[in-house]
C-alpha cells in the first residue's frame, strides 16, 4: 500500500505507542505497558458531550456536502449540527457561503426546508427582512438603514467555509484551522485529481441513526480489527491487512487527510463482488487513462469523524452529526459521474449495496457498544498496538482539542 504522507519529523503516535509498550508514565490512554480507549464517562455524560461540540466539533473542519448539490447561483442546501442549522448558497462563480440560518430581527429560520433556491436574495417569511447570498443585511422592512441601527451590524452571522476539489467543509470557530489544502499530502491530492472530484453527483443519500457515542463510530472507523469478525461481505473485496497497516504507518495528526480504502489486487472496485458498480467511470478513467494497479483515492476528518473512498467507477463519503452524549446520526453520500445516467449506466442499489450493509453491520456494533458504556463496572481494555493504533492517534487529537493531552502523551 501506497504511504500516504511522507513528512519527516512527523510523530503520528505510533512510535511512542510502541514505547509506552516498554513501560512509561500512566496517563488517559497510556497505562504503562498497554494503552486503552477513553473512560466511560466521555463517552455516556451530557455535559463532557456539550463540551465537545465547543472544542471539538467547533473548532474543526467539518465535511458537510458536495458543490454539485447547489449547482447554480442562488442554490442551497442546510446542515445540523447539534442545535445549529447552516446554510450552504451557491453564490458568484465557484464561491460557497456559509451562514447561521436564523433571521438576526426575531430569530425564525430563514430556510425550513433542506433543499431549495433563491433569486437574488434569503427573504425571511416573518417580517420580509432580505439578505444577500454571502448575509448582507439589505432590507429591514419599514425600518432605514442608519435611522436607529445600521444594517451593517446584523448581517447574518457568517461561517468559516473551505471548499477542496469540490468538497464543502466548514468550521464553526472565530478563527478558521489552516486550509484543507494545506492538511493533505500530495500524492492523496493527486490521486483524488485522477477522479476528476468536481465532476461528481450525488446519485444516492442516506441518514443513518445510531444511539451511540459519535466517538465509538470514530474508533470504529480507524481500526480494521473488527472486520473479519463483523463484515464477512466487505472482506470479500476489502484488503484488510492493507487497512490495518494504513492505520499503522499513514494516520497523521491532521483534522484532515488523505485516506485509501483498498480493493484485493485482482478486483476493479469496492462492491459486492469487486465489479464496477457504474459503466461511465470518473474523472480520466472515463477519458481512456489506464486504472493504477490497487488504485483508490479519499480523504479522512478526525476527530470529528468523516470518510470519503473512491475507485475509478464511484465513491462514497461519510460525516458523523453529534446528536446528544448516546446519539449520533450518519449521513452518507453516494457518488458517481455526473454525466451518469441511473438505470443506464448504474442500478442505485447495486450501487450502494456494499457500504449499505456495511454501515448497518457497524452502528448495530456501537449500539451494543454503547449499552455495554452504560454499566458501572465498564473500564477501558487494552487496545492492540498492531490493530488498534489509529484510535490511539485519534484520540490523542480528541484530547489535545479538548486541552487535555498529558504532556507525557506529546
Amino acid at each position: 500500500m501506497r504511504v500516504k504522507c511522507a513528512l519527516s519529523g512527523v510523530n503520528n503516535g505510533l512510535s511512542h505507542s510502541r514505547n509506552i509498550a516498554l513501560g512509561g508514565p500512566m496517563t488517559t490512554l497510556d497505562h504503562g505497558t498497554y494503552f486503552t480507549s477513553l473512560p466511560r464517562e466521555y463517552y455516556v455524560s451530557p455535559e463532557h458531550f456539550a463540551t465537545e461540540l465547543d472544542e471539538v466539533w467547533a473548532r474543526q473542519w467539518v465535511y458537510v456536502g458536495h458543490i454539485s448539490q447547489i449547482p447554480k447561483r442562488g442554490d442551497y442546501f442546510t446542515f445540523e449540527l447539534a442545535n445549529e442549522s447552516i446554510l450552504l448558497i451557491r453564490d458568484e462563480g465557484d464561491t460557497v457561503n456559509a451562514v447561521h440560518n436564523v433571521c438576526r430581527h426575531r430569530a425564525l429560520r430563514l430556510c425550513d426546508q433542506p433543499t431549495g433556491s433563491v433569486r437574488k436574495r434569503l427573504v425571511c417569511p416573518y417580517h420580509s427582512w432580505s439578505y444577500a447570498l454571502d448575509g448582507e443585511l439589505k432590507t429591514a422592512t419599514r425600518q432605514t438603514d442608519g435611522e436607529n441601527f445600521n444594517y451593517s451590524d446584523f448581517g447574518l452571522y457568517k461561517i468559516h467555509v473551505d471548499v477542496w476539489k469540490g468538497f464543502i467543509f466548514i468550521c464553526l470557530a472565530d478563527e478558521a484551522p489552516k486550509p484543507v489544502a494545506s492538511m493533505i499530502d500530495e500524492k492523496s491530492s493527486a490521486d483524488m485529481d485522477l477522479i476528476g472530484p468536481t465532476r461528481l453527483k450525488v446519485a444516492h443519500e442516506i441518514v443513518y441513526d445510531a444511539q451511540a457515542n459519535w466517538k465509538l463510530l470514530l474508533e470504529n472507523g480507524v481500526e480494521c480489527y473488527h472486520c473479519p469478525s463483523v463484515h464477512p461481505e466487505f472482506c470479500v473485496v476489502l484488503n484488510a491487512e492493507e487497512m490495518s497497516d494504513y492505520y499503522d504507518r499513514d494516520m497523521v495528526p491532521e483534522v484532515v487527510q488523505g485516506l485509501v480504502i483498498p480493493v484485493k489486487a485482482e478486483l476493479d472496485s469496492l462492491s459486492m463482488d469487486g465489479s464496477f458498480v457504474s459503466k461511465k467511470l470518473l474523472g480520466e478513467f472515463d477519458n481512456g487513462v489506464e486504472i493504477p494497479r490497487e488504485f483508490g483515492a479519499g480523504f479522512m476528518t478526525q476527530p470529528g469523524y468523516a470518510w470519503g473512498g473512491f475507485h475509478p467507477d464511484y465513491g462514497m463519503v461519510a460525516t458523523t452529526i453529534p446528536i446528544s452524549a448516546t446519539r449520533t446520526k450518519m449521513l452518507c453520500q453516494w457518488f458517481v459521474h455526473e454525466d451518469a445516467v441511473e438505470g443506464v449506466d448504474y442500478d442505485v442499489d447495486e450501487l450502494i449495496k456494499l457500504w449499505d450493509v456495511t454501515n448497518i453491520q457497524d452502528l448495530a456494533i456501537q449500539e451494543r457498544q454503547q449499552q455495554g458504556l452504560s454499566s458501572s463496572k465498564y473500564t477501558p481494555g487494552p487496545n492492540s498496538f498492531d490493530q488498534e493504533p489509529g484510535i490511539r492517534a485519534s484520540l490523542r487529537l480528541y484530547l489535545d482539542m479538548l486541552g487535555e493531552l498529558d504532556e507525557s502523551e506529546r
